[in-house]
């Protein structure tokens, strides 16, 4: 037989989720003595002070524990705060601090300060950092430069209770402005951007050193990287290197005209000397040589002491045959017509002698 149950009651249902769920909460807050407990008939017992003593005092330990502990990173230099006092520098790695001290980290890397024009390549890349200049000429122009400097590290509390984390706006920049601005009066814009370009960049990590020493920063060094001039100043410039380029040649031109006469001096000294010896004679004697070396060379008599007879037929034959073999060896001969006699024996007449052939005519 089959019963169907008509009743319109639902059966009971058990706590939802949420219902367990504040259960718990309360129960946790209950336990940490947050909330009283309830009796069976609802009233609220004593609250566990000493159970939530315990886990504040313990949470509060924690935290001051963890201020307790810093790690410098590599490369930095940190500065420990103590309820507003600056304490001694600390190098990286891992330290253990006063409670309730924060550590400022600043870089002991070398630092680049760029300013430049072009948007995008200098510090401030939004935007055209160069430095505007006015010469001692009254022409004006802009500067890209970049500053090399570095934070001494046993100097670091010095510089935050000084400057400040952000020494460079504050100390770096306004310095290099300055001493760019200051070192382009004592040149023209020409010069400064040729010639004087050396001694504007002396003249300017001078002036920033001075500015930055005994500030606990380092100046390592200043580069002068671009000098933009008016159109007309850059034509001059353009002018005065053409013109230097120009003085240059001329200058190697009238060297290489001095060595080649010199050379046809000397050139023309020792055929004279060549000559005076075949004429005159000549004698050994030791002449000193630039070098210091001394050496034995053939110097040609005095005139008072000269005698013709050096110029013998035999000699002036010897020469003739000479000669004869330079013309047969010249590669711009092809013919060469020479006087013969009967016995086709070449003749070289002599002033006031006989004519002279070769043995067996």
């Amino acid at each position: 037989m089959t019963y169907i149950n008509t009743s319109s009651e639902e059966p009971p249902r058990g706590p939802g989720i949420a219902s367990r769920l504040g259960t718990a909460v309360r129960g946790v807050l209950v336990g940490v003595g947050l909330r009283r407990p309830r009796g069976e008939d609802g009233e609220p017992g004593p609250r566990a002070w000493g159970r939530l003593l315990g886990i504040a005092g313990g949470a509060l330990a924690l935290w001051l524990l963890s201020t307790c502990v810093v790690v410098v990173p590599a490369g930095s230099v940190g500065v420990p705060v103590t309820l507003g006092h600056a304490g001694s520098p600390l190098g990286q790695g891992f330290h253990v601090t006063p409670p309730l001290t924060s550590v400022a980290n600043l870089s002991a890397r070398t630092t680049e300060y760029t300013m430049s024009a072009s948007v995008g390549e200098g510090t401030k890349k939004s935007t055209d950092d160069s430095v505007l200049v006015l010469g001692a000429d009254g022409a004006s122009g802009s500067v890209d430069s970049t500053v090399l400097f570095r934070l001494e590290p046993e100097r670091a509390t010095d510089v935050w209770n000084n400057l400040g984390k952000d020494y460079v706006q504050t100390l770096i920049r306004p310095s290099a402005r300055t001493c760019i601005r200051s070192a382009f009066t004592d040149y023209s814009m020409v010069d400064a951007a040729t010639t004087a370009w050396h001694d504007v960049e002396a003249d300017v990590e001078s002036c920033m050193t001075e500015k930055v020493a005994g500030r606990g920063i380092v100046l390592e060094d200043f580069q002068l990287r671009e000098v933009r001039l008016e159109a007309t100043l850059q034509a001059a410039v353009t002018a005065k290197t053409a013109a230097e380029q120009d003085a240059e040649r001329q200058q190697f031109e009238l060297q290489v005209a001095r060595q080649k006469a010199e050379i046809t001096r000397v050139e023309a000294n020792a055929t004279a000397d060549a000559q005076q010896i075949l004429a005159c004679g000549g004698e050994i004697q030791l002449v000193e040589q630039p070098d210091g070396t001394i050496d034995e060379v053939v110097v040609p008599l005095p005139i008072e002491r000269c005698s013709q007879a050096q110029l013998t037929p035999q000699y002036l034959q010897w020469t003739y045959i000479q000669a004869l073999q330079g013309l047969v060896d010249s590669p711009n001969n092809s013919t060469i017509i020479l006087p013969f006699d009967q016995a086709l024996t070449p003749l070289l007449q002599i002033p006031g002698g006989e004519v002279t052939t070769t043995p067996g005519e």
